[in-house]
Parts: C-alpha cells; structure tokens; sequence
C-alpha cells in the first residue's frame, strides 16, 4: 500500500459516536497520511437520543467532524434489547454497505464488533471493492450474550449468528482482537489463530493531557472536591449497567459508613439503565459517603480523575470475560497516573499488582477491604502506583502505540 490511492481505509463501528477508540486510530492514520472514513450510526446506543438532524427523505449524512471525516446514518430507535434493536442494527448494516458503493473504493475496510452484521457489511463491501476484509472483535458475539444470560444457546438466533461469526472469520484477511484471548477463540472455532493480531483498547495520553488542562471544573464539581477535602475519594467513571454490577460498590460504601472510616468518599460518574436504582438504594441507606455525577462531555473526565485520589473498577462476574479484558476506563485511570482499586476475577492487565490492588467481583466486603488497605498507603506510595499506571499505559496503550500495529497489518495486506 505505497501509493496515494492504496492509502485509504474505511472503518465501520455501529457505535462509534463520539471520541473513542476508532476516531482516535483514524486521527492517528491520517497525521500519518492515511485518508479514513469513518461509518457509525447517529442513534446513540443506551442512551435513546439521536444526534443528527437528517434533511426529509435522507438517511446518511457526511461530515468532518474533529478533524475526522465521517458517515453518519440515520436508524431506527430502541429501547430494549428484543426485537427493536435487531431492526436498528439490520438498518446500520444494510444503510452502510448501500452508501460505500456510491464512495470511491478504500484499500482495506475494517469492519468491528460487537454486532455482527456490522462485519457482513464490512466484508460486502471489501468484495465489492475487491479489497482486503478485517474483521475486530471488541466483544464476543454471540458467545458473549449467551453467557450474560440475554441469549439461549441453542436459539435459532445465536446458531445464526454461530454461523455468521464463523464466516467472518473465514473471509476476514486479519482479524483483529481487542480481547487478549481473541487467537485462543478463534482457532477454538477451527479458524487459524495465526490470522489474529491483538491490538487493546488504550487512551490518547496527548489528548487526555491536553483536556485535563484545558477543561476547567464546573464551579459545582470545583465545589464538590473543595467539600470532600479530608476525603479519600474514589472515582468510578463509566457505564452503570448490569455487567458493571456497581450495586456491590454501593453495598462496600454502606459497609464503610461506619464510624471511623468516614474519610472514604466514592464518587459515581456516568450513567446507564442501572443507575436511577443505584441513586435510589444510596437514597434509601442514606450514604452520604456517596456522590452521583451525570455523564458528561469526555473532554471533562480527565481533570475529575485527576482531582480523584484512587480509581475504582468492577464488573460483574461473568464468563464472558473469560477471553480476558480491554477496558477503556482502566486506560483512562492509568493515564491520570492514579491507582486503582479492581474488583474483576481475571486479571485487568500484567504486572497489575504494581499500581493497583484486586479481589474478587461481586464481594462487597473484599471491596471494602480493598479500598481500606489502600487508603492506609502512605499519600507517596500511592503517587509511586500512579505513575507506575502511567508508565504501563504509555509503554503499552497510547494510541500511537497502538495504531504502529495496526499499519502493520494494513501495509502487510
């Protein structure tokens, strides 16, 4: 892929709405003079709210958008898990891969998990173009779903969606894995594992840096950190879903409520179906050792992490998990340069031990153990674990890093 014309690629990720992984590699390809497209859906996924006004009768919209040149499609909401949602991601697909026939041909198309039909129409349009397929799992369709319990094994929708998932990864020329164990799936289902490149998730830390100094706090979180000086305060940032489990961390906080311990302070910021029973239970226990933020512009999160004392992780037990984990916001926490406490029952990333202490997922009175062995280290040792996690995120998850492997790939197709 030398010349001008062999250096394009198109990315498809139904989800890809905002700052994240995809538009951070497609940032970092095009400073290296890649030209990449873009392709997401404009219905934001959990959150019912759709961000693109779409002129009558239009369904794809084009735009430059931070400096990234995007495809947006227009598809029909849901608010559950059933049928609905099997209609928006049929319209994604299908939306996607008619639009990329009016656009000039790519070198390469990427087409990325967790839904399937997001790779269908990925490779549909390699074939078309007769270019290379690569195909990335983010998420494990559908074993993944069977094992949360949302999917029965034997359904005729997950023997469909077997069957799919296996041609993927036949037609694929790479595979690409964000999951560590990704090869150890693939070559299970008799695909050559050889055909995997593991490439995690990671955190722009030039970005990140840059938006924690130039985001100012709210006058009202600048009020909050002034009202919790004294406190330990332990900062999750992220969804409050099913697969977070965080009513165990809000179990640890009624635990920690108790006399002599009320230095402790969690802090919960993000939003998801979970959380109005979240708010309520901390309401109904009365933990005012417990604050709820509202998700916000990501550009905000790095200065509220950074302000934060520790970071806190958990998710649900589940043997989904059981390819290992690619989580953004560890990432996130690792490029604040804070240590963590993890309650997961795999291992969140090598060498872990060096800036964070783990225990079991679902164990309230672990988690609260956890969080009081680590606000008896000394105010130095703590800082020594958070430039370890910084260290390990620059060495091994910065985008530049990262997206080194992945122009591998695209130069050795």
């Amino acid at each position: 892929m030398d010349t001008e014309k062999n250096r394009s690629l198109w990315i498809i990720n139904h989800h890809a709405t905002g700052p994240g992984r995809h538009e951070n590699f497609a940032r970092e390809l095009s400073a290296r003079g890649w030209r990449v497209r873009l392709f997401a859906a404009s219905f934001v996924h959990n959150a019912g709210l759709e961000l693109k006004e779409y002129p009558p009768g239009r369904k794809c919209l084009k735009e430059n958008l931070r400096g990234i040149d995007r495809v947006w499609f227009k598809t029909p909401p849901y608010w559950s898990n059933g049928l609905s949602r099997v209609v928006n991601h049929l319209a994604f697909a299908y939306r996607s891969a008619k639009a990329g026939l009016e656009l000039d041909p790519p070198a390469a198309v990427i087409g990325s998990s967790p839904h399937l039909l997001t790779g269908l129409a990925a490779w549909y349009l390699a074939q078309k173009n007769c270019v290379p397929f690569i195909f990335e799992i983010r998420d494990i369709w559908p074993r993944s779903l069977v094992d949360i319990g949302a999917v029965r094994r034997l359904s005729p929708f997950t023997l469909g969606m077997g069957a799919l998932e296996k041609f993927l990864y036949r037609k694929a020329r790479r595979i690409v894995s964000a999951l560590p164990g990704g090869e150890d799936h693939v070559a299970g289902l008799g695909v050559a594992g050889n055909k995997v490149v593991y490439i995690p998730n990671g955190v722009d830390l030039s970005w990140f840096d840059r938006s924690a100094r130039e985001n100012s706090l709210r006058a009202d979180l600048e009020a909050l950190f002034f009202r919790l000086r004294g406190c330990l305060v332990f900062t999750y940032a992220g969804a409050h879903g099913y697969a977070n489990g965080l009513e165990t961390v809000i179990r640890a906080a009624k635990k920690l409520r108790q006399p002599g311990q009320n230095k402790i302070h969690f802090l919960m910021l993000g939003d998801g179906p979970a959380k109005d029973g979240l708010v309520e239970e901390a309401r109904r226990q009365d933990l005012a050792n417990v604050t709820f933020l509202n998700a916000m512009d990501k550009e905000m999160v790095p200065a509220i992490l950074q302000r934060s004392d520790v970071c806190l992780f958990h998710l649900r037990n589940s043997r989904a998990y059981r390819y290992g984990l690619s989580s953004n916001k560890l990432f996130d926490y690792m490029a604040a340069a804070r240590p963590i406490v993890a309650a997961v029952d795999v291992h969140p990333v090598p060498g872990f031990t060096r800036f964070g202490l783990q225990v079991h997922s679902d164990d309230p009175d672990a988690l609260a153990r956890a969080m009081l062995q680590m606000a008896r280290v000394a105010p130095e040792a703590r800082m020594e674990m958070g430039r370890h996690a910084r260290s390990y995120a620059k060495q091994h998850h910065d985008v530049p890093v990262l997206v080194d492997k992945l122009e591998q790939i695209l130069k050795s197709l």
